[in-house]
């Protein structure tokens, strides 16, 4: 166990057991790291030589479903003298552990049983033999199951041996360590084993009983389980919600425990004034089963996931009418909070983060806007279905303005308009020609015939060039300046139809959208909204 093929005093290498900050390089300064003095690091067996061993040694370290890198290595810290398996570590305060010990126990148990099976066989041919039997154990069979010393299967053996004093001297000393071993007369060894009785405290009981209603209780068993396995890695918690870490996905938590910490639910307007709703704090009615960590997840997978509300109340172990209230109210809530957190940076920070691509070409712009639809559900109106209904995509919709920085991130979010409204009165109606500064530079599709709005404000539009009229082909033309110019707009403006793909990836968004929830629609694109700013920048350097 020296060190890997390969290795030399200037490899790195690092100690693959769990709470072990032992490391190469710690070596080199023993007046920091004095404690690295004469450690050595020894590699993992091979998976083709020792795949025995190198199991064993995963085992050990507890580390199953994992597959140690050419870099890693268990340090000297970790080994007996004689062993050539890790059993030091900080879990058993760096003593021998309960398995090596009882390797050693089924060590004796196979010898003994070894010795049996040839004294039964020359008592079966009707001899007596003296068998020289060696105190020594035997090398242990590495499959050999593994018992804890209260764990051992119940053996009883008996067997005649004939040994010279001296021989069972030495084989009771070596075995009476262990509280199983029964040494009887010189003839005649008995090898008996007991179960372990354990006296149960108090506490042992009511942890039982707490475990024992837990189970019994299937919502909040299913409720427990379900969110515990969402919420432990970063790639779960970016399926299920959106948000890219499990790190953010806390402070986002917590930032919403401490907004508002008396939230008041929403509820239909059909209910009575009278009637005792629900509260957090001062609750009247019955105790709420959900805590406000599992409200905020049930929010978030379903704007992410558009999971139907019998599902998540399936999950959540609540009725279909509670999780429509809890969403409802979630996603207000969090429109409020995250309205705020998407805001028009500086043209100084602008220009400061601006993406190679754009300072090649237009170095000045400031934002690239465009609209977006949502599919709706047919209005029962008639004047409603006109407001709505878009002739782009031959759908009734819901449009609104967005707005990107030059390294994609959004910086506006327009209010939710009919989809037959034109860009330009979106543009003028929505609040966006607010934020605009004299000397600004906004890139847009030709759809949006703004250069007069912008114009009085002394900010550039740049968008691709109209066609004119000619007489051959097709009737209309571009010379070749209009052609390239027409190019590197396209090549940049793309980066907002990305981000527009990006907003639409939550599930809810992309579908077509029920009427009865058409007051959550803004709410629902502005959170969206902020998740997304929350992801790797879409334009990279």
């Amino acid at each position: 166990m020296g060190r890997a093929k390969g290795e030399n005093s200037k490899t790195k290498y690092w100690c693959a057991v769990p709470g072990c900050i032992s490391d190469s390089r710690k070596s080199l300064n023993l007046d920091k790291y004095p404690w690295m003095r004469n450690v050595t690091f020894r590699s993992f067996p091979t998976v083709k030589r020792q795949p025995r061993l190198r199991s064993r040694w995963l085992s050990m370290i507890r580390r199953l479903d994992y597959n140690p890198k050419p870099w890693h290595r268990v340090c000297s810290r970790h080994f007996n003298e004689e062993s050539d398996i890790p059993e030091l570590f900080p879990w058993n305060n760096y003593k021998e552990s309960n398995n090596m010990r009882s390797m050693a126990a089924i060590q004796k148990r196979e010898t003994w049983k070894s010795v049996k099976t040839v004294t039964q066989e020359d008592e079966s041919d009707g001899q007596q033999t003296d068998v020289d039997f060696d105190p020594e154990p035997r090398p242990v069979d590495e499959n050999v199951e593994i018992f804890q010393d209260n764990q051992l299967p119940c053996v009883v053996c008996e067997m005649d041996v004939t040994t010279s004093l001296e021989s069972q001297q030495s084989s009771s000393t070596r075995m009476d360590d262990h509280d199983y071993i029964c040494t009887g007369s010189p003839s005649t060894v008995s090898y008996t084993e007991f179960s372990t009785q354990t006296d149960l405290t108090l506490n042992d009981i009511a942890n039982l009983e707490k475990i024992s209603k837990k189970l019994e209780d299937k919502d909040t068993l299913l409720r427990d389980c379900f969110t515990e396995k969402i919420t432990e890695s970063d790639e779960s918690i970016r399926k299920y919600t959106g948000i890219p870490n499990l790190e953010i996905f806390n402070e986002l938590n917590n930032i919403c425990e401490e907004y508002e910490p008396n939230l008041k639910y929403w509820r239909d307007n059909s209910s009575h004034e009278d009637k005792k709703y629900q509260r957090t704090g001062d609750k009247p009615g019955p105790k709420r089963k959900l805590t406000r960590h599992h409200e905020f997840l049930m929010t978030m997978m379903r704007l992410r996931l558009a999971l139907p509300t019998f599902l998540l109340a399936a999950i959540f172990g609540v009725s279909n009418s509670r999780v429509s209230s809890i969403f409802t109210t979630w996603i207000f809530y969090l429109y409020h909070i995250f309205k705020d957190m998407i805001i028009w940076p500086s043209r100084n920070l602008i220009r400061k983060h601006m993406p190679n691509s754009f300072r090649k070409s237009f170095p000045n712009t400031t934002c690239i806007i465009d609209c977006s639809e949502i599919f709706i559900q047919r209005p029962r109106d008639p004047s409603v279905q006109a407001k709505t209904y878009s002739t782009y995509k031959a759908h009734n919709t819901y449009k609104f303005l967005i707005s990107i920085t030059p390294t994609g991130m959004i910086n506006f979010v327009s209010q939710i308009w009919g989809g037959n409204t034109s860009d330009r009165y979106i543009t003028m109606n929505s609040g966006f020609l607010d934020l605009l500064a004299p000397g600004d530079e906004v890139m847009a599709d030709r759809g949006f015939t703004i250069r007069d709005l912008l114009t009085e404000r002394h900010v550039l539009l740049n968008i691709p060039p109209f066609t004119r009229k000619c007489n051959w082909g097709k009737g209309k033309r571009l010379n070749a300046s209009e052609i390239r110019k027409t190019r590197l707009i396209a090549n940049l403006r793309i980066h907002v139809e990305r981000a527009i793909q990006r907003l639409k990836t939550f599930k809810l968004i992309s579908q077509i959208i029920p009427w009865n929830m058409k007051s959550v629609v803004n709410p629902m694109v502005v959170v969206a909204a902020f998740i997304c700013n929350l992801m790797k920048p879409l334009v990279k350097k």
